[in-house]
């Protein structure tokens, strides 16, 4: 028997058309079929029993992983919605994106690695540097081909607090997170207004990796009457196919709670609730 499209509340339905770019429940299907399709190619127990799990899923019985569009697509529709209810004056929060380069870890470590102590770690530095209302949003892997590495980073929803976010920003420019990478300037902080807030707060939800392809240009060109040296460019792919079937098998076993980062706030039901 064909399983329904997971269709959610009209009031859930309503704000995913309202999002830019936001995954229909069609598309959330397809990309759950591709990803059942992907995982039958591999042999292995937790191949199988991911695919069966997927499966298996129903709108009135779901699975709840976070490999699954359909559930994680839930999931995102209510923290979106929440956050843009207590986040009503924009000039009071930031969208923020923190890098960890110095947590970065090869190819192979990925179905070993986890993210308990980086999350802790960030935990103690947002309450050392005097953060003292929410910070919420989503953990991330990318696979950077260039170093063989994924990279872990967060993306953000934190307040407008200038002070805190100057001490967070020095705890993130540590020597070991600047210098991790040779010859490229590492990052590992951005901190912008919330101009777009519907696209800004989406975005800190999502449950899909990506590869970041870059390419270093050793070129020089004009600009006005300056010559300068051409930047270093990055664009994101979709993983190859093993690290895509791992990269699933890794999203089920961190799990939707591991991949929401909350702090000095709660998740009850539907709703958030400040501590």
């Amino acid at each position: 028997m064909k399983i329904p499209l997971a269709r959610l509340s009209d009031k859930n339905e309503a704000l995913a058309e309202a999002l830019p770019k936001f995954e229909t429940v069609e598309k959330a299907r397809a990309e759950k079929c591709l990803r059942e399709k992907s995982l039958q190619k591999y042999q292995g127990k937790v191949y199988r029993d991911l695919f069966k799990k997927l499966k298996d899923c129903h709108p009135l019985y779901p699975c709840g992983s976070a490999a699954c569009p359909e559930c994680f697509r839930k999931h995102r529709l209510e923290m979106i919605s929440e956050v843009l209810r207590l986040c009503k004056n924009l000039k009071e929060w930031r969208s923020a994106t923190l890098i960890f380069y110095q947590d970065a870890f090869y190819d192979n470590e990925l179905l070993y690695w986890q993210p308990d102590k980086l999350i802790a770690r960030l935990r103690r530095w947002l309450k050392e540097c005097g953060f003292d209302e929410m910070v919420i949003g989503g953990f991330e892997l990318d696979f950077h081909s260039e170093d063989n590495k994924w990279m872990p980073h967060f993306h953000l929803i934190i307040p407008n607090d200038k002070n805190a976010i100057e001490r967070l920003r020095l705890k993130m420019k540590n020597k070991r997170n600047m210098n991790k990478r040779k010859n490229v300037i590492n990052r590992p902080v951005l901190v912008s207004k919330l101009k777009k807030p519907m696209r800004q707060v989406s975005y800190r939800f999502k449950a899909i990796w990506w590869r970041v392809e870059s390419i270093q240009y050793d070129d020089y060109h004009m600009l006005g009457s300056k010559e300068r040296k051409r930047k270093r460019w990055t664009k994101k792919y979709r993983l190859l196919r093993k690290q895509y079937v791992n990269s699933l098998i890794k999203l089920d076993s961190i799990g939707i709670a591991g991949l929401t980062f909350m702090y000095k706030v709660r998740k009850y039901g539907d709703h958030l609730i400040l501590k």
